[in-house]
């Protein structure tokens, strides 16, 4: 009998001494985890965390949304972005030193996309060329944008662009799912757009794309 009223006390003093930040009551109540930004948020230029390597990724578009898709002959969208590499890429409507081609495409390590960056890939010492930088743009993150150059090895930027901002300046509409449509300009050393190639077919274009600037001005 006293043996089972001295264990039966210890229990009682064991459960209410607890140790969770709260012993009264129902016991410790396990700590929310904290909230995780998605990789696709990338922060503002205010906001740019520390980052080991490459400069980290920003975009800045001064020009507002387009209802309609860019005409050739019209200024190019004002903007600065960084690629996934940490090289600056501007325009803004004025003339340039070289002719720059911005392509849109819906998502990194797609079957599609892929071929067409290695398309890309494999004629730019033709762009090199010719005079021209080549960028482009999704609205995957720059992370993704370092695996997928990486992978396939390509030797132009990505800009992460995951509000689709610098794909509304151009007139763009963002497809279901974040994805913007399969799109290529070609900005002449006018600072306008020379090119607009909506709706891309991948097999040809890189070629076609090339030979358009050679013909920019």
């Amino acid at each position: 009998m006293r043996y089972a009223l001295a264990s039966l006390l210890l229990v009682t003093l064991g459960c209410s001494r607890g140790t969770g930040p709260a012993a009264s009551g129902g016991g410790a109540v396990p700590e929310a985890p904290s909230p995780v930004t998605p990789r696709s948020e990338i922060p503002s230029q205010t906001q740019l965390p520390t980052t080991t390597g490459a400069a980290a990724p920003s975009l800045t578009v001064d020009s507002p949304a387009r209802d309609a898709l860019l005409p050739e002959g019209a200024p190019a969208p004002s903007f600065v972005g960084v690629t996934h590499t940490g090289v600056t890429v501007m325009a803004n409507g004025g003339p340039r030193e070289r002719v720059l081609v911005v392509y849109f495409y819906p998502r990194d390590e797609t079957p599609g996309c892929t071929a067409e960056a290695c398309a890309f890939r494999d004629a730019f010492a033709g762009y090199a060329d010719a005079g021209a930088d080549l960028v482009g743009v999704s609205t995957d993150s720059a992370e993704a944008h370092r695996q997928f150059a990486s992978h396939h090895r390509l030797p132009f930027g990505l800009i992460a662009d995951p509000e689709a901002r610098l794909a509304r300046a151009f007139g763009l509409a963002v497809e279901p799912g974040g994805f913007t449509p399969r799109t290529t300009f070609v900005i002449g050393r006018s600072g306008r757009v020379a090119r607009v190639f909506p709706g891309v077919q991948v097999t040809g274009h890189s070629a076609e794309v090339l030979a358009a600037v050679r013909a920019a001005h």
